[in-house]
């Protein structure tokens, strides 16, 4: 039964794809604690990485066109074992929204509005997402284009005024870094910012043009990784030493900009387009989990879970982490391995019985 009637163009895609990543700037924070000046070199091998991964991923969904993710489950793993599967895949897009709704407010009531409790932007950014995601995924695209394009427009802005601060001498040495902190690393990259890019598959079958899918997607996954290159060096550039040290790069090169005592404060406009960047991302993940949710269950709509899931989130990110050391602890020691099991060693078991299914 097709739940999700809304179709997207190839376009779209991309753009989506190119969004979540632009999302994952501000929490490259958890990855430069390891990897220092770095963080490029490890975010390259991330990169090449998941170019592959995600060649699987189209190829799975190729092998059952207008299938999602959790249809895929049950045909390659059978009806029982399937659901299992997919029920480990609901709890990953659920836990992925309670992390993020708590990271947002966490950054909000800490740099800009320290007055008020954090609790208070967890519920604010909960109505508006389970709102959005209620109104379904042509509304979640329509919107997300608009912000993606805004925040790259930004992005390049903020290069352009802070090129007078840039040193590139900062971005040596080179491969400052041991082997531990390289394996680690990479893991985080992929992990946090580019393996997230699995719940495309929920959202693969419904894009108009189907042979435009691998295209736009590695398309999107190029140009959002290059955006977050491009975003580091100039942060390692701009801030030196400094970079390691700083819990939030990208907020802090935003705030030395001044010219002129005319343009100053841009650390407040770097603070908006994150929360759009990552307001779009936890609609995606949403969307992913109530639909997910809504299949397994055998309902005829998603939008009568997006309410009950979204309250789950709310309480989930309130009570989940006892503090921000607490959140960058787990973050980095527990959730990156964790995560590899849903964005490497399931879709790799899922491709390789697939393949023999159809061989057979």
């Amino acid at each position: 039964m097709k739940i999700e009637k809304g179709i997207i163009s190839s376009t779209q895609l991309m753009l989506l794809i190119i969004g979540l990543i632009e999302s994952e700037t501000l929490t490259s924070a958890f990855i430069s604690g390891v990897t220092k000046q770095s963080t490029w070199i490890v975010l390259i091998i991330g990169f090449a990485i998941i170019l592959v991964l995600l060649y699987g991923y189209i190829s799975l969904s190729d092998k059952f066109p207008k299938k999602n993710l959790i249809e895929i489950n049950d045909l390659v793993y059978g009806r029982y074992f399937g659901k299992v599967v997919s029920i480990l895949y609901v709890f990953y897009f659920w836990f992925i929204v309670s992390t993020n709704f708590r990271l947002i407010a966490d950054f909000f009531s800490t740099y800009l509005f320290t007055e008020i409790d954090n609790k208070v932007f967890i519920i604010v950014m909960a109505a508006l997402v389970m709102y959005t995601v209620k109104r379904g995924l042509e509304v979640i695209v329509r919107s997300g284009s608009i912000i993606i394009i805004l925040a790259i427009i930004i992005n390049i802005i903020v290069i352009i005024l802070v090129i007078k601060d840039i040193d590139l001498s900062n971005l040596l040495p080179i491969f400052k870094i041991n082997l531990k902190q390289l394996v680690q690393g990479v893991n985080l990259m992929i992990s946090i910012p580019f393996g997230e890019i699995i719940v495309f598959l929920m959202i693969f079958p419904y894009v108009n043009t189907r042979s435009q899918v691998k295209k736009s997607a590695f398309s999107g996954l190029i140009i959002g990784s290059i955006i977050f290159l491009i975003v580091i060096l100039r942060n390692i550039a701009v801030l030196g030493n400094l970079y390691t040290v700083q819990v939030l790069p990208i907020y802090q090169v935003a705030k030395l900009i001044n010219i002129g005592q005319v343009i100053t404060r841009m650390e407040i406009l770097i603070a908006v387009i994150y929360l759009f960047n990552v307001f779009l991302k936890l609609c995606i993940f949403l969307y992913a989990a109530v639909l997910s949710m809504a299949q397994l269950l055998n309902l005829k709509s998603y939008k009568p879970l997006v309410i009950p899931m979204g309250i789950i989130n709310i309480v989930l990110a309130i009570i989940m982490f006892s503090s921000d050391t607490d959140e960058v602890y787990q973050a980095i020691n527990i959730y990156s391995v964790y995560a590899i099991l849903y964005v490497i060693i399931l879709p790799v078991i899922s491709i390789v019985i697939a393949s023999i299914k159809k061989k057979n």
